[in-house]
């Protein structure tokens, strides 16, 4: 019996258990392998086991958490599920998951859109049908269904597609390579002619007219 239970509230019961009040409120019960909490709101119960490590059980308002070994598993009423080990942990919340591995130090985010993880490589999305990796170094690399760009930290930048690759130099010069050829085109820098709107700029109103009209359509 601990220093939290009132004296002289001891019990003997059925099959060698012994159950007492708390102060605090709320029983107590042991028996030769399970001991017990019954609390306002909150239940936890432990089991041993022979040559195993024991297995627990914590019950409140909020849900519920087992333990066993160096495994820990808590359910919320809400159902957000958390599972735990030194290696790492696992976070489920609705349609979304967090992986958390410890070593190496790895964070995975998967998502219904796709799924991002981060290391200490950098971080990567991995969409449907596109793929993107910031590194640590800052280089940049995007694979889409329209092509491949990969970007430098020196501001040089590569772009594959389906008619040729495009070469943008660290000293602002553009090249292009079409499909089937070996030599590189050198790309003129041009400032963009003005556009031709046809037309008087239109006044905040009338943007705003015409996406209100756009919407009700």
């Amino acid at each position: 019996v601990s220093q939290s239970s009132v004296p002289n509230s001891s019990l003997i019961i059925q099959d060698g258990g012994l159950m007492w009040k708390l102060k605090g409120g709320g029983w107590a019960f042991q028996y030769p392998d399970m001991v017990a909490r019954v609390q306002q709101g909150r239940t936890q119960i432990s089991w041993a086991r022979q040559s195993q490590a024991p297995v627990s059980v914590d019950m409140n308002n909020d849900g519920i958490s087992y333990h066993f070994g160096s495994t820990v598993v808590h359910r919320s009423v809400t159902g957000e599920l958390i599972y735990e080990q030194p290696s790492g942990t696992m976070h489920q919340m609705h349609n979304e998951v967090v992986y958390h591995w410890c070593n190496p130090n790895i964070v995975v985010y998967q998502t219904p859109n796709g799924m991002v993880y981060y290391d200490e490589g950098g971080m990567t999305y991995r969409g449907a049908d596109d793929l993107a990796h910031y590194a640590a170094n800052g280089e940049v690399l995007y694979q889409g269904m329209g092509g491949i760009t990969r970007q430098f930290p020196d501001g040089s930048a590569n772009i594959w597609t389906d008619s040729g690759v495009l070469y943008r130099h660290a000293d602002g010069m553009m090249t292009y390579t079409p499909v089937g050829d070996k030599q590189p085109q050198v790309l003129q820098n041009s400032p963009l002619l003005a556009e031709k709107f046809p037309g008087p700029p239109l006044s905040a109103e009338q943007v705003l007219g015409m996406v209100t009209k756009a919407l009700a359509a």
